[in-house]
């Protein structure tokens, strides 16, 4: 193209500024995706924890009337293979509306909590397992 007798070329590329946009509007992208990665590791980490609380609380659960007596009592102790998870067993008679005519017929009703505790930072996390088990009073 001539323009009173000067040759104008068209300049083709991006400008410094257009360049520096772009890298900003990459470099906030990049920070979002990986907070959310960041997020969703620590999330995992979490589920984690939690899942194997609730396999030491079901062990614990399922040894109540096999391993221990089924009667009101509380056990705490650390577990074997997950040596960070401590848990305590608390066994009390449940009180109902059929805890006349149950013990009656020389039954009891009790209700079993099983609360696995682990650290997790600064704080104790907990989950908690509960369950109904049907048992024989003690005659005396």
């Amino acid at each position: 193209m001539k323009a009173n007798g000067c040759t104008i070329k068209s300049q083709r590329g991006f400008t410094i500024l257009e360049v520096l946009v772009a890298f900003l509007v990459a470099a906030l992208l990049l920070s979002v995706i990986l907070s959310g990665f960041s997020s969703g590791m620590s999330q995992l980490v979490r589920v984690d924890r939690i899942s194997q609380a609730a396999i030491v609380a079901q062990s614990r659960l399922a040894e109540v009337g096999v391993l221990q007596p089924l009667q009101a009592a509380q056990y705490k102790g650390r577990d074997e293979q997950f040596s960070e998870f401590y848990w305590q067993v608390d066994i009390v008679p449940f009180t109902w509306e059929f805890a006349g005519p149950l013990a009656a017929v020389g039954g009891i009703m009790y209700r079993v909590d099983v609360e696995v505790f682990w650290p997790s930072g600064e704080k104790t996390q907990s989950f908690l397992l509960s369950s109904l088990r049907l048992g024989q009073e003690e005659l005396l």
